[in-house]
């Protein structure tokens, strides 16, 4: 029996739709090893055994969560009550505009930077560069644990420089030695590492003596990302995720109230999520033959020869399910240029729309109801959460939308730590929220 192509494309497309379908209603958030204990999670824990510089003993501290895919309106959408109580005592950003691209990787390390993605290096998730000719791949644990691939100088590497001890729990770019230094204390990233446990060592943390109390920890939890993509923002699903999340919250500062001592909490995330019907393929509109494809909401293209960029992008301007753009061309406002990293050609969709390349012609669904990676100062849902309290913060400000690059600065502020001169954040931008 012969079946036709078209026919073949949509009986493949309708099985894909099923399955995942099928996937999202099994799939679960909480695959956790329940059976580790905090002894196990401090058998895990890399570290360097150093102690703070005497200068640094009287500064305060600051613990920094990022809650993963925590969109903007999520407190108040999903009832999330201890993050609303620190809303209320502290101080908030209305909406925290995430880098170009809006995704994980590029902007935790963003907030650890003060630095645009084309700035710091990690363009996306996964990029290829042609200075190194290799790629990065966020599951590539030789490329994430590899410091050359990583610029500025993140957060726990200038507290490091500074005499000052930092700790990170899976926080983007702390598995790798970025100018030969990690954080005092640190992990390698392993998700099934129960929550309540990561909370635990911050506890314990806190609890060490002042000559290794680290003044810096950074702490990152990925489930309302995880819930988000599978089940959509607005799903109860999610709503349950963010409460558990919140929770944690909760638990967090009872710990830092406990502790007695002068913490400020800021609690954060990377990117919001947006709803999505699935992929454009853009094998409809070019033969790329063998060029390296990128693809999502922002999909890069490079290529082996200017002709060949120039064909590629002769075919795929002026369509109407995503521009196009040469690299160096793209808005000045994206402040995504002038990188060996960032493709030949830039193609950017608008929600609902993703792009990909296949060989079957068809447009199909990658599982997810929901995603980033969209332009952020064009799509408010890429948005994201600040808030923060503590002794060094305001009481009851809200500031309008800021984007991340600001944060850097504010947390090198309240520690007393001096910024590098190649920063893109600006220490003005959120020092209304500190106490004068």
């Amino acid at each position: 029996m012969k079946f036709n192509r078209p026919f073949l494309a949509r009986l493949l497309g309708s099985l894909l739709l099923a399955a995942s379908s099928l996937w999202a209603e099994e799939y679960n958030l909480y695959q956790f090893d329940e059976s580790m204990t905090i002894e196990d999670v401090e058998q895990l824990e890399k570290g360097n055994g150093g102690e703070n510089a005497e200068e640094t003993l009287a500064k305060p501290y600051v613990i920094m969560v990022s809650l993963d895919g925590f969109r903007h309106d999520y407190v108040e959408l999903h009832g999330a009550k201890n993050l609303q109580e620190m809303k209320e005592s502290g101080s908030f950003v209305s909406r925290l505009i995430p880098s170009f691209p809006s995704k994980t990787f590029p902007n935790h390390y963003t907030i650890a930077t003060g630095m645009y993605p084309a700035h710091h290096g990690l363009v996306g998730n996964s990029f290829y560069s042609r200075t190194r000719k290799a790629e990065y791949r966020l599951g590539n644990r030789d490329a994430v644990e590899d410091g050359d691939w990583y610029g500025g100088t993140p957060l726990w590497v200038l507290a490091e420089k500074q005499g000052m001890r930092s700790a990170s729990f899976f926080w983007v770019g702390s598995e790798a030695d970025v100018q030969g230094i990690h954080p005092s204390s640190h992990f390698q990233y392993q998700k099934t590492l129960p929550y309540p446990l990561r909370i635990e060592k911050v506890k314990r943390w806190l609890e060490e003596p002042a000559s290794t109390r680290p003044h810096l920890i950074m702490l990152y939890f990925s489930l309302t990302d995880t819930a988000g993509h599978v089940y959509g923002p607005e799903a109860p699903e999610t709503g349950k995720a963010v409460r558990h999340v919140d929770e944690l919250i909760g638990q967090l500062r009872d710990y830092v109230r406990a502790s007695e001592l002068p913490v400020n909490l800021i609690v954060t995330a990377d990117h919001g999520m947006s709803l999505v019907d699935g992929y454009v393929n853009v094998r409809d509109f070019v033969d790329l033959k063998g060029a390296r494809f990128v693809s999502g909401p922002m999909a890069m293209i490079y290529t082996d020869s200017e002709s060949e960029t120039d064909r590629i992008f002769a075919e795929l301007q002026g369509q109407e399910k995503f521009e196009c753009y040469r690299e160096g061309t793209l808005p000045s406002y994206l402040n995504f240029s002038n990188s060996d990293r960032i493709g030949d050609i830039v193609l950017v969709a608008q929600a609902p729309d993703q792009l990909g390349y296949f060989d079957v012609e068809m447009a199909w669904s990658s599982g997810t109801k929901a995603t980033h990676g969209f332009d952020p100062y064009r799509n408010d849902e890429m948005g994201a959460i600040f808030i923060a309290e503590g002794p060094s913060i305001q009481s009851g400000l809200e500031l309008s939308p800021v984007e991340n690059i600001h944060i850097y600065p504010l947390v090198a502020s309240i520690l007393g730590l001096e910024v590098p001169d190649n920063i893109d954040g600006r220490s003005e931008v959120l020092a209304p929220l500190l106490k004068k």
